[in-house]
Order: structure tokens, then C-alpha cells, then sequence
């Protein structure tokens, strides 16, 4: 049919980067591409085109390679060469995601994702890559919001407000359009973003919460909260908020699901309440009692969320008495850039320095230099400092039994 035909084309341009090297060639590819999702049950074509609903589902080329290709390119978009490349890369990325989530309604392609989630190091870059643009977009959303609320108030005495200048009221009223522009984007983008990363998190964890990135997610996740649950709610409420693309309660919902499917991993309760800016147990409170009130999640639902509430409540306290244990951490236990306690220390060889694994993994996801000389180095090139770890462990188990902490210099 000529709708395959038209999708081997695509495919095979799109996903070959033997004949396409330029992201931004291969993005006007993918876009296209995404014109072809069906948007109604009965899109199609007549004389032998083929039917749009069945496209995606029955075309073997798409099934094998268009997971890959949809994952590469998320990663290669992010530098473009153009000087504009900072926002073009969030244009393109908006054609990939509508592709990921229409094919991922079918087992085929969540199978695709699976595998591909093996490839370790390219899905962790993936993954990050999505993190960063998730807090821009919610940051860049949120930060307008704040703004229309403060024109909107001074707008809504009249009296005051026709006393100021006509110069003055028509640049505040291109202010509200523009940041009305903005607020809108960033919130459609960030709801995108976190769909995926909800779609995503319901099949695969671990990539999410690897040592580089759980910290991240879990801060990323607690920060999103606190700002629709926090004491600071009230500064994002606006008039007409559907003109913006804010629909508070949906955003919670959908960030609760990542949290929720998250916390299946064992890790990532450790990730939460590591979080010192913005995990408050009193926000988590909050958000339950708002899922609640609501009626955003059946009662089951709600009730595993609340439990795992009270997990995170008593690992913290746990986390305080062993922190009282360790009293204060020989320095040179510390890494250097986190100021924690390692767990994992590793030699970057091209500076002599040491760092914790997951510190220096997380700065190599976007900058493959040393942060110390900012020579060139990669994940493979890191030794692991054994000394080092077996003091760590020497002083942990010193702590543990309540004796003072050992000379770790002996």
C-alpha cells in the first residue's frame, strides 16, 4: 500500500545515520512522520492508500527500528549546530514524543522500549536528557504563572490601574500576552514530557533509577509537588487557567503515577527523602488529601500511595539516628563535589581526584570532561579507589556499633 511505502522512506531515512548525520534533517523526518498518527477512528484512504489506524501496527520496518530511531534521536537533537539549537531541539522532541506515546498503545512497541531500555548508557542519557527538559519546562511554566497572577491583580482594580500611564498599562498587557504565550507552551511541553516519563515508568525502572540519575528523578518529582501542593500554591492561581494549559489538578494526578510506579524499586525511596530541598512530608500530606478530596484516584490507589507516604516517614527517621551515629565524616570520606558521605569511590585518573561513582557518572551524562582540569573522560576510564571504600566501610561499621569513629587514617 502506498502508505507503507511512504513510511519505508521515512524509516529508512530517519533511522540511518550512515545517510542522514544531521538531527535537524532527520527531525523535519520525524515530523512528518507524526502527521501520519491517526487522529479519529475512521482516518484513512481509499483506492488501495491504506488505513492510518493500522499503519504503525502492521509495518515490520516501523516495529524493529522505529523505538531505536525515536531514542537516538531524542539524544542526538540536543546539539544541532544551529544558533537557535537550545529551543529548535524542544521542537523536534515534541514529533518524537508523539510518536513514542501513540506507538507505545501497542505490547509490540512497549516490548521495543524494553529492550532498547538494556542498551544501558544510550537509555540513561535518554532518560536524563528527558529530566532536563521536564524542570525547564515546569520551571519556565510555573515562573509565568507567577507572573500573569501578579498582572492579573493589578489589573482587577480598575480604579488604581486607570490612573497609571497608557504607556505603562500597554506594556504590562504585552507582558501578560507574552507571558500568557510562554506559561502555555511550557505547560503543554512539561505535561508531554512527564506522559512519557509516566508511560515509561510503567514498564521499566531501573534506567530511572540508576545511582547517576535517582537522585534527580526523585528531586525532579518532590519538586513538581511542592510547588502544586506547597505552602506557594496559591501564587500559581490565575484566572482562566485553561487559557494557559494549567490544569492543577491532572498535573498532580499524573506526577502521583510516576511517584507511584517508582516506588515499586527499592531504591527510590532512598531518593526521596535524600532530597533535602523539597521533600516535606507535610506537602506529601497534602497531595493525599487532595487525591482525596478530588476523587483524582480510586480509593486503592490512594491507600498504597498514603502507605508508601509512611514508609518514606519512617526511613527518614531511621536516616536521622544513623546520621546522629556518624557524627561528622572524615573529609576525605566525603566527595567532593556532593559534600555526602561516598559509596562507591572511584579514581578519575586524569586528575587524581576521587569521587563518588554516581556523582561523576551524573556529570559525565552531559559533559565528558574532568570537572577538575576538565580533560577529557568517560565512565570506562574510572578506577574504582578500593582503599578508599574499605575505609568508608571501616567507619560505618565503627558508627553502627555506637563506638566512636574510627581513625580512618590508620
Amino acid at each position: 500500500p502506498v502508505l507503507h511505502d511512504y513510511l519505508n522512506f521515512f524509516m529508512a531515512f530517519s533511522s540511518s545515520l550512515a545517510h542522514i548525520k544531521n538531527p535537524y534533517l532527520r527531525g523535519k523526518l520525524l515530523e512528518v512522520m507524526s502527521m501520519m498518527i491517526p487522529r479519529d477512528k475512521s482516518q484513512g484512504f481509499e483506492f488501495g492508500g491504506g488505513n492510518l489506524t493500522q499503519l504503525f501496527q502492521e509495518h515490520d520496518i516501523a516495529r524493529q527500528c522505529l523505538i531505536p530511531t525515536l531514542i537516538q534521536f531524542y539524544v542526538d537533537i540536543e546539539v544541532t549546530g544551529a544558533h537557535n539549537q537550545f529551543y529548535e531541539k524542544f521542537h523536534y522532541r515534541h514529533y518524537m514524543a508523539q510518536l513514542l506515546l501513540y506507538v507505545c498503545q501497542f505490547p509490540v512497541y512497549v516490548k521495543a522500549v524494553e529492550i532498547e531500555s538494556e542498551k544501558t548508557e544510550e537509555f540513561v542519557r535518554f532518560v536524563n536528557m528527558m529530566l532536563n527538559d521536564a524542570i525547564y519546562f515546569i520551571d519556565e511554566s510555573l515562573l509565568k504563572l507567577t507572573e500573569i497572577r501578579k498582572l492579573q491583580q493589578d489589573m482587577a482594580d480598575q480604579g488604581e490601574w486607570m490612573k497609571k500611564p497608557e504607556e505603562e498599562r500597554t506594556a504590562a498587557e504585552q507582558r501578560l500576552q507574552q507571558a500568557g504565550g510562554q506559561a502555555r507552551w511550557g505547560m503543554v511541553s512539561s505535561t508531554e514530557v512527564l506522559s512519557m516519563m509516566k508511560m515509561l515508568t510503567g514498564h521499566i525502572l531501573n534506567p530511572f533509577l540508576r545511582p547517576e540519575l535517582a537522585d534527580r528523578v526523585a528531586a525532579m518529582l518532590n519538586y513538581v509537588l511542592m510547588l502544586i501542593a506547597g505552602p506557594k500554591c496559591i501564587e500559581l492561581k490565575v484566572n482562566d487557567p485553561d487559557k494557559y494549559s494549567f490544569k492543577p489538578k491532572e498535573l498532580l494526578a499524573l506526577v502521583v503515577e510516576i511517584f507511584m510506579n517508582l516506588s515499586a524499586h527499592p531504591s527510590f525511596a532512598a531518593a526521596v527523602i535524600k532530597d533535602g530541598r523539597s521533600y516535606d512530608q507535610k506537602v506529601l500530606a497534602k497531595v493525599h488529601r487532595l487525591l482525596r478530596n478530588h476523587a483524582l484516584k480510586d480509593e486503592g490507589y490512594i491507600a498504597q500511595f498514603w502507605a508508601f507516604v509512611q514508609r518514606l516517614k519512617e526511613m527518614e527517621s531511621d536516616q536521622m539516628e544513623l546520621d546522629a551515629q556518624l557524627g561528622d565524616v572524615p573529609e576525605e570520606l566525603l566527595d567532593p563535589i556532593s559534600f555526602e558521605l561516598m559509596t562507591d569511590p572511584v579514581l578519575l585518573p586524569t586528575s587524581g581526584n576521587i569521587m563518588d561513582r554516581s556523582t561523576i557518572s551524573r556529570h559525565l551524562l552531559s559533559d565528558e570532561t574532568d570537572p577538575f582540569n576538565r580533560q577529557r573522560l568517560t565512565a570506562d576510564m574510572l578506577e574504582p579507589a578500593s582503599e578508599v571504600k574499605a575505609k568508608i566501610e571501616a567507619f560505618l561499621a565503627s558508627a553502627k556499633r555506637g563506638g566512636a569513629a574510627m581513625d580512618v587514617e590508620q
